[in-house]
């Protein structure tokens, strides 16, 4: 059966569930701090390629969220332990950009017929993504490679780049396992006091426990005559299962205990 695609998976993307328990929000205050440290050597080694100083680079927001599909232009790197990174400069950016890199004469963006991005402009993407990836993990550790990234929840980093007159932006998606794999690399793992806080939650999540006491019997002719306030017998049941949604616990069987109805479970599980 095919699977279609509905606003719903949009709206509330996958969450990795192997992320569960994880400081998630640590990782993500890292990385906004270990980003802001490095703007400043970023702008630097960037101005230097396009031998001009009029470029800035600001943070806009730094989200947990479903990495962005579709941007078949985008750059794609693998990290040696696991996970992706994908990086995408805005096509007006890139070319404004690649014009100063490769000391064209002329402007390509005064021309909508040279706006068309070529080879040179996705190697000086190739190279601002292998630059960007370093400040996360070091250059060694990326290989370019041509894999999606997953649909699992992610972090999405968006920035603003200024370059003379030409405003544009760069988005930088960070994949479910490359996020698990940072927790090693950036030393984040999971603090005890975060543990101990996610284990008193769980213990106290609240969940429905289901069983089948008694079963009937009856031809469909008399079920569909059933009226509010009609009376019929049951039958208990010897061994009633019990279970927590679809997951079977173990059985159980009625008995009379200080003039009410108990349920007492079994002490096999099968029995």
């Amino acid at each position: 059966m095919e699977y279609i695609k509905s606003d719903f998976d949009n709206k509330y993307p996958i969450l990795n569930v192997e992320l569960l328990g994880k400081p998630i929000h640590t990782i993500k205050d890292e990385l906004a701090n270990i980003l802001n440290r490095s703007l400043t050597e970023l702008t630097d080694q960037i101005q230097k390629w396009i031998k001009s100083t009029e470029f800035t680079i600001s943070i806009v927001s730094i989200d947990f969220q479903s990495p962005q599909q579709g941007q078949h232009s985008a750059l794609t790197l693998k990290h040696d332990d696991g996970g992706m990174i994908n990086f995408h400069c805005s096509a007006p950016l890139l070319i404004a950009l690649a014009d100063r890199f490769y000391n064209s004469p002329v402007s390509r963006l005064s021309s909508e017929k040279s706006q068309k991005l070529t080879a040179s402009d996705f190697r000086l993407q190739q190279r601002l993504g292998h630059l960007f990836a370093s400040v996360i993990a070091p250059e060694d550790m990326w290989n370019e490679c041509d894999s999606s990234l997953s649909g699992d929840i992610g972090l999405v980093i968006q920035l603003d780049v200024s370059c003379e007159d030409t405003l544009g932006t760069i988005t930088i998606c960070i994949d479910s396992c490359l996020i698990q794999t940072l927790t090693t690399v950036i030393g984040l793992q999971p603090i005890a006091n975060i543990n101990e806080q996610f284990t008193k939650q769980l213990e106290s999540t609240k969940v429905v426990l289901n069983t089948i006491l008694c079963e009937k019997q009856m031809p469909l002719d008399q079920v569909l005559q059933l009226k509010p306030g009609d009376v019929f017998d049951i039958d208990l049941i010897q061994s009633s299962p019990i279970s927590i949604g679809q997951e079977h616990l173990f059985n159980g069987h009625v008995a009379e205990q200080n003039g009410q109805l108990v349920l007492i479970i079994n002490t096999s599980k099968d029995t």
